[in-house]
């Protein structure tokens, strides 16, 4: 059971790109392991997350730019 996760900043996220991403990445692990037969088995995880949440340099997202 492969499992892909992204994860995003949430205002990046739409259902639209969701739903994209799902597909896109699900078809891309299935052609590079050419293994058709794993794409009904194929998870994808998309998760947002508020930039405050995030980090860089010691500093929350939004302040360290």
């Amino acid at each position: 059971m492969p499992l892909v996760r992204v994860e995003l900043f949430e205002r990046r996220l739409t259902p639209e790109l969701e739903s994209k991403l799902i597909d896109r990445l699900t078809e891309t692990l299935v052609e590079v392991l050419e293994a058709p037969e794993l794409k009904s088995h194929t998870w994808v995880i998309v998760e947002g997350h508020d930039a405050h949440r995030w980090g860089r340099d010691g500093k929350p997202w939004d302040e360290a730019g």
